[in-house]
């Protein structure tokens, strides 16, 4: 088995500091990163796809820069995150085409750790989205548990209740099967995730 590179390690530890740094010990999105971060002591069979991107992807440059900037508390992560980005294959929502065009355009997603990702792990998905500007990602659930690091403003919904903006230094975590969704403000929306779980 391959070594897994410095640049994808690199990416991981960041993602692990960035929610514990921001999360209390007990936190369901503390307790969730430590099992995926355990987990992946264990390194996957690697399994790189050929780097792609889609017309959202245009707005990347854009969001790493303004997350990298000096005195956000995302600045080692979104780094980490651009150092790895030209590796990734990213893609659409399956059945976007044929949804709202502005959301078809309008969206991105990448994973890095999982199926097709750069690295395999049968409980773990990792990876990240981009919303354009005023685009907002639909309502879906998922039996995993998820956690968000977001990297530039957005706000996020579960259920029926309000949207809310966690903020640079904030998580959000999502219990198994909550319904959710996520919309970007006037900027760029770009988050890491990562989800436990089969």
């Amino acid at each position: 088995m391959a070594e897994r590179s410095t640049t994808l390690q690199a990416f991981l530890d960041s993602m692990h500091r960035a929610i514990r740094s921001r999360t209390q010990p007990n936190d369901p999105a503390a307790l969730a990163a430590d099992r995926i971060f355990s987990t992946l002591e264990r390194q996957g069979p690697s399994a790189p796809q050929p780097p792609d991107q889609v017309p959202a992807c245009r707005h990347l440059e854009q969001a790493l820069a303004a997350a990298k900037q000096a005195g956000r508390p995302d600045t080692e992560h979104a780094g980490a995150l651009a150092a790895l980005a030209p590796q990734l294959a990213w893609y659409l929502r399956p059945g976007s085409d044929s949804a709202d065009p502005q959301f078809a355009t309008g969206h991105a997603n990448a994973t890095i750790i999982g199926k097709n990702g750069l690295e395999e792990c049968p409980k773990v998905r990792i990876g990240v989205s981009l919303l354009a500007p005023d685009v907002s990602y639909p309502d879906h659930r998922h039996p995993p548990e998820e956690v968000y690091v977001p990297l530039s403003p957005g706000a996020w919904r579960q259920e029926d209740g309000p949207w809310r903006e966690p903020g640079l230094d904030g998580v959000v975590y999502n219990p198994p099967n909550i319904l959710h969704a996520m919309r970007a403000s006037s900027v760029p929306l770009l988050a890491t995730w990562c989800l436990w779980g089969d």
